[in-house]
């Protein structure tokens, strides 16, 4: 089992975030962080960032 930092999900969650808002509207993102209860990342719950992460990463490599 890896042992991620919180700071490794938050700067992959931030960069891929900016690759998401690049290619589309930044509401993407932010939809994620509301379905966590958070406005960004400042505000997530450190328990969730290995899912937010996922879903995050997941609209990424789905935009190719």
């Amino acid at each position: 089992m890896s042992n991620v930092s919180n700071a490794d999900y938050i700067a992959s969650i931030e960069q891929s975030a900016s690759a998401i808002g690049a290619k589309l509207d930044s509401s993407v993102v932010k939809s994620v962080f509301e379905r966590y209860g958070a406005h960004g990342i400042e505000d997530l719950n450190p328990s969730d960032l290995p899912e937010v992460f996922n879903e995050i990463y997941t609209i990424e490599a789905d935009l190719g």
